[in-house]
């Protein structure tokens, strides 16, 4: 399946739904001198590294990555999430697996828990000076 997962014609699902995420995201980065790596070990999870020229002319617009960040930690807490973004020597990496130790029982969807990560999301990205 990895090697065929960039194929925006073949998916592991059964419903009719499908999804086009990581063939576009290949497509956006290749456009742009980058690239996209999926590494996978069953029983131990999968890791999907881009890259991207950011000083590339076709490099589509990187958007709001801190929402972007927020909604795939919020909306998937099954996934044990490592953000890891580096631009000129300076990075941010998050990890989130202290995190959900420490709230225990208290849901990533409870808005002080929201608000937490948006703060360490923002701060994390806008140091990255990536605009």
């Amino acid at each position: 399946m990895i090697t065929m997962v960039t194929d925006p014609f073949v998916t592991s699902r059964t419903e009719r739904k499908v999804g086009l995420g990581l063939p576009l995201l290949k497509a956006a980065a290749e456009a742009c001198n980058g690239s996209l790596s999926i590494s996978s070990e069953e029983g131990n999870g999968t890791t999907v590294e881009v890259r991207f020229q950011l000083s590339h002319i076709d490099r589509m617009p990187l958007g709001d990555l801190v929402d972007t960040l927020l909604t795939l930690e919020v909306g998937t807490p099954e996934v044990h999430w490592i953000f890891w973004i580096r631009k000129d020597g300076k990075e941010f990496y998050f990890d989130d697996q202290d995190l959900k130790r420490e709230l225990g029982d208290l849901p990533l969807c409870n808005p002080e828990v929201i608000r937490y990560l948006r703060s360490i999301f923002s701060e994390g990205i806008n140091a990255l000076e990536l605009i």
